[in-house]
């Protein structure tokens, strides 16, 4: 099977015995994502939490508005059915975004995301104007620019916090505005014709001066104390509170082309400068106005900053100008840049098979050199290649510690056991005496006791069990049988998995006791071929018999896990603490999706959900506390890992 995918198999699904629950109640999924494509990104604000929002794009969905955690897990952000193309453009200190969305007339309306996900479109004066917001404070107040009239003309406005909107004056002799930004105090910037303004609380506008020699500016960023920052003409200034403009220096003077964006309440400023050859550089001007250029990510040529909280992180986009694609981009100094565009969602193929206790995942994704590598992914979702120079490592479980284990075929294409320690290191497990033409890791406890299987040049697979100092040793198999594996142990060392009659007439799940006593756990009637491939600490198990799920209680007594009607080819992957079951079953009608199943203790089966616009879901494993892991196909074609939770109150965040 080595070079082909593993989603590519038959995609299987188990049920429950019992009632079933409506599909997809009160279920949510969590796309993990795929190895990014290079989408076209940037970040337009960050908070002093280190939250962060913004917009990605792809050929498929066109533009994404995003929230970014701290640690850098991207989460789209959901709207509605009837809008499409959203983009994020401010972020307050409670969570709350204000950005813009295409509705189903394709309008651009203003919009607003509240910290829990949901999602709210603000008034404007004409539903078919295009209008957006671009600002939020922490009372709630959101800022930007409406179309009134016809023809259509732009125009600053003011929602306050129970979304009553106010048209913002506009400047003796203008006819349009917008607005930018604003701050805690209600004092919102913008331009009103084409010269920057202020309005105050009370809603009077300020125009702010030019250098001498401009006619032209916009101010683009307020702090607390009313200091504003923007550009005038083609140069970056900063106007005190009592309006005095000043002009801040470039990188180079021999090319002073730059724009300040942003302001933080220490005085220190963010924006761009210009590098030479029609390049910029994300730059920060201190208190006293000195810059210092902050750098690109690795291999780009030219970037730029747009918003900076308290801590003087900047956020931006970096990007190589001879090529497609924007980078959203964070700095904490100079140089110090982190791609934030590494989690996006948008690669075409991943699926999770494992997860721990503490929700890392495991799997496979599709990188652009279109094979297979083994990566893990973090309960925010950032994806990391456990194999960047290799394809070949396949990563089949994960304990509590973060220890990895799997096979590898690298070595004269011959697969190898090995194991992932919580560094990254990765090594092979030494194999039984005359058993090392062959071996595989497929299970292991938080104790790091693994379990997998063993074979010599000419005899066939030998179950295995390595000690956690790495001490291989086989484990027996059923009288007159010669070939098995070992699939899972739990962590009271009860392992589970296959004993092969000679004769090759079917196959027998079995479990072994921690010393090693072998006991033969029985299939269902008539069913010559039956698999055990996962356990709990009480000792309840699960597999297939034939094309039926089914569960072991300790006693070794069988249980079928019965699947909806009109489907066939249930299995059961995964059993947590306290007994629910996760699995897959596959449709009887030819090209019918198969479908991701989770039964409840007492038998209640639930479908579990795709991703928005997919149809096609898998789980292959669940932790002690009941998280599902596997795949699922969406709207663009696309497969991705996904997890989804144990209880209902986690949210759709992809």
């Amino acid at each position: 099977m080595r070079g082909k995918f593993l989603l590519c198999g038959f995609v299987s699904v188990l049920l429950l015995g019992g009632a079933q629950e409506a599909a997809g109640a009160s279920v949510p999924v969590v796309d993990l994502g795929a190895f990014p494509v290079d989408s076209d990104s940037r970040a337009t604000a960050i908070n002093d939490d280190g939250t962060m929002a913004g917009v990605y794009s792809t050929a498929a969905g066109g533009a994404i508005a995003a929230r970014w955690n701290a640690d850098g897990a991207v989460v789209p952000l959901a709207v509605p059915s009837t809008y499409r193309m959203t983009e994020a453009r401010a972020i307050n200190a409670k969570g709350f975004i204000a950005g813009s969305a295409y509705d189903d007339l394709s309008v651009r309306r203003p919009v607003l995301w509240r910290p829990d996900g949901s999602f709210t479109e603000l008034s404007s004066p004409d539903r078919y104007g295009h209008s957006e917001a671009t600002a939020v404070n922490t009372a709630g107040v959101v800022a930007g620019t409406v179309a009134i009239g016809s023809p259509p003309v732009e125009r600053a406005a003011r929602w306050d916090a129970k979304g009553v909107m106010t048209l913002l004056p506009l400047a003796p002799g203008d006819t349009k505005s917008a607005a930018t930004a604003s701050n805690d105090a209600g004092v919102i910037v913008g331009t009103s014709g084409e010269k920057a303004v202020r309005w105050n609380p009370d809603g009077t506008v300020v125009r702010l001066p030019l250098l001498p020699g401009d006619d032209r500016g916009s101010a683009q960023g307020v702090n607390s104390a009313g200091v504003v920052v923007g550009g005038s003409g083609v140069h970056p200034v900063r106007w005190a509170a009592n309006g005095t403009v000043t002009a801040l220096p470039s990188l180079r003077p021999e090319d002073p082309v730059g724009n300040a964006k942003a302001i933080n309440d220490s005085g220190v400023v963010t924006g761009l400068s210009g590098v030479g050859s029609g390049r910029h550089s994300a730059v920060v001007w201190d208190a006293q106005g000195t810059i210092t250029g902050l750098g690109t990510l690795t291999g780009h040529d030219q970037s730029a900053g747009t918003a900076i909280n308290s801590l003087g992180v900047v956020v931006g986009a970096s990007e190589l100008t001879s090529a497609r694609g924007r980078h959203a981009a964070r700095w904490t100094a100079p140089g110090k840049a982190t791609d934030l565009s590494r989690s996006f969602p948008g690669g075409d193929r991943a699926e999770a098979s494992a997860i721990n206790v503490h929700g890392q995942a495991i799997g496979q994704s599709l990188p652009p050199d279109g094979m297979p590598h083994p990566v893990t992914w973090t309960p925010g979702g950032v994806l990391t290649d456990l194999s960047p120079d290799s394809n070949t490592p396949k990563a089949n479980a994960i304990n509590a510690h973060g220890v990895i284990v799997g096979t590898d075929d690298r070595k004269l294409s011959k697969d190898h056991a090995i194991r992932w320690d919580r560094d990254g290191t990765l090594t092979a497990l030494k194999e039984p005496e005359y058993h090392t033409y062959r071996s595989l890791a497929w299970g292991i406890n938080d104790s790091g006791v693994i379990v997998g299987s063993a074979r010599s040049r000419r005899g066939n697979l030998q179950p295995t069990r390595w000690a956690s100092d790495g001490t291989p040793s086989l484990l027996p198999l059923l009288p007159g049988h010669d070939s098995g594996t070992a699939k899972a142990i739990n962590n009271r060392g009860v392992i589970v998995g296959s004993s092969d009659p000679r004769d090759e007439t079917g196959r027998h799940a079995v479990r072994w006791a921690p010393d090693g006593t072998v006991t033969e756990l029985p299939g269902l009637p008539g069913e010559k071929y039956t698999y055990a491939v996962a356990l709990n600490d009480r000792g309840d198990v699960v597999g297939h018999s034939g094309d039926h799920a089914v569960r072991w209680g300790p006693d070794d007594r069988i249980t079928e896990l019965s699947i909806p009607d009109g489907t066939y080819r249930g299995e059961a992957t995964g059993i947590s603490d306290t007994g629910v079951v996760s699995g897959s079953y596959e449709a009887g009608v030819a090209g019918a999706p198969g479908q991701a199943l989770r039964w409840a203790p007492d038998g209640t089966v639930t479908e579990l959900p795709s991703l928005p616009g997919g149809h096609r879901t898998k789980a292959n494993g669940i932790n002690a506390v009941g998280d599902i892991v596997g795949s699922s196909d969406n709207g663009a074609g696309q497969v991705h890992a996904v997890r989804w939770p144990a209880t209902g109150d986690a949210v759709v965040t992809r």
